[in-house]
């Protein structure tokens, strides 16, 4: 199963609750690439992991796959009995929903796998316990989320739009970027009110050139490359957002073709051979 990339393409802070969690307005989409996640029966419950980006994760009871099974399986009272086999294609701490999208999917694999009978609000009630992204990252489709991550209005994308998306092999702290953007804001950002469901490319543009990261500030603070990154892709061929997204240090490019998007990431390959560099369609 493809736990797909999850992307920011904006992302507003509205408000903070009395319990510290920060009410969120953004534009959310999900790339074509991802993790993968398999799942078969066996004695008692296991992870292993693979991929270019398994030495920075742990098969361990932190990792959310894990928890994820074994806070569903509590929930409806059976054993866990289940092994996990991940093959982690995305950064770690990235930005970009990884470890979000690797909890979705473990939720669905583990009802597909133990024919669990969850209805859809105890489903959400279970992902939201995970991780303010995981009901998100559970619809997998392009949305407007907002509150602390459990209002998700579905968007239909009327035609395709193209991601470049790079990291150039740092990762910043969630906690730590929230932090340092507090202290950098003098007032929250307005919710978004849109009354359509025309939510075609051309109006997802004008929005985005309306609105921004309101914690990418704060993580170039943290994380130098981060502003190189946003720069490097500025300056390709018919680029029409350069971003960071969610709370980085995955930076992303938006193309409306295909061909411009593939030749984004040839240029800036060209340069940083290191850094992780990929072009997709997001839905």
């Amino acid at each position: 199963m493809l736990a797909a990339a999850k992307i920011n393409l904006d992302l507003l802070i509205t408000g903070r609750k009395d319990d510290g969690y920060h009410l969120l307005d953004s534009f959310v989409v999900f790339a074509d690439v991802g993790d993968e996640l398999t799942a078969e029966l066996s004695d008692g419950l296991s992870l292993e992991i693979s991929g270019p980006f398994s030495g920075d994760l742990q098969g361990s009871d932190d990792n959310l796959i894990i928890k994820a099974a074994r806070l569903l399986c509590n929930e409806a009272g059976v054993p866990a009995d289940i092994k996990f086999h991940l093959i982690k294609n995305l950064p770690v701490s990235s930005g970009i929903g990884g470890g979000s999208a690797d909890a979705a999917a473990a939720l669905k694999l583990t009802i597909e796998k133990l024919s669990l009978n969850v209805d859809e609000d105890k489903l959400n009630e279970i992902a939201l316990k995970l991780g303010a992204d995981v009901p998100v990252c559970l619809k997998s489709t392009a949305c407007i989320m907002s509150g602390i991550g459990e209002e998700i209005s579905e968007i239909n994308l009327k035609s395709p739009a193209y991601l470049l998306l790079v990291n150039p092999g740092v990762s910043v702290s969630t906690e730590e970027v929230f932090k340092h953007s507090h202290n950098l804001r003098s007032a929250f950002d307005e919710k978004r009110q849109i009354y359509t469901d025309e939510i075609n490319f051309t109006f997802i543009l004008d929005q985005l050139k309306e609105s921004r990261n309101s914690l990418q500030l704060a993580a170039c603070d943290i994380e130098v490359k981060i502003t190189e990154v946003i720069n490097e892709i500025s300056q390709t061929e018919d680029v029409l957002i350069s971003r960071m997204s969610g709370s980085g240090a995955t930076c992303f490019g938006l193309y409306k073709t295909k061909e411009s998007c593939q030749k984004a990431a040839k240029k800036i390959k060209d340069s940083h051979k290191k850094w992780w560099i990929v072009d997709s369609q997001f839905h």
